[in-house]
């Protein structure tokens, strides 16, 4: 009889998965240490909104291009001064919304919502002046981006 057997294949022993669990929890907590969130508002303007006492709430996650229009802090002959925010930065020439949102509309994320789900939500100071509203409308219209949103405090 021959002592080594050539019939006969030993089997690899299998891969250990109790350390698994670890690794999970390990990047578990790596990720919830290192993320730093995004706050969706980033106010350069000072804005009293409006109360009114019917809202109606959009759904969340839409897709939208947000107009703050507001006080900038500074004052002209005693009157405060108004500025308009778009998304985050604040907007020197109306013209400015246009090519925004251009830019937005050739994006594949938007382009797919554009006519149907596409909001533009404003948030305007409650002393705010019409003109400057109906000047960021009129570039609205030039971009073709119908659909406005207020956004308002509830009154109680």
């Amino acid at each position: 009889m021959s002592k080594f057997s050539k019939g006969k294949k030993r089997k690899d022993p299998a891969i250990s998965t109790a350390a698994l669990p670890d690794i999970v929890f390990m990047l578990l907590f790596f990720f919830m240490v290192t993320t730093v969130f995004k706050e969706k508002e980033s106010n350069l303007l000072e804005i009293d909104k409006v109360a009114i006492k019917e809202t109606i709430d959009l759904e969340k996650n839409i897709k939208a291009a947000y107009f703050w229009i507001g006080r900038t802090g500074e004052l002209d002959n005693g009157e405060p001064v108004y500025g308009v925010q778009l998304d985050d930065y604040l907007i020197n020439d109306f013209s400015e919304i246009k090519d925004y949102l251009e830019v937005l509309k050739k994006n594949p994320e938007f382009s797919q919502v554009w006519n149907s789900s596409f909001f533009n939500v404003f948030k305007v100071d409650e002393k705010a002046k019409m003109r400057t509203v109906k000047k960021v409308q009129d570039e609205l219209k030039a971009a073709e981006a119908f659909k406005v949103v207020y956004s308002v405090n509830k009154e109680k």
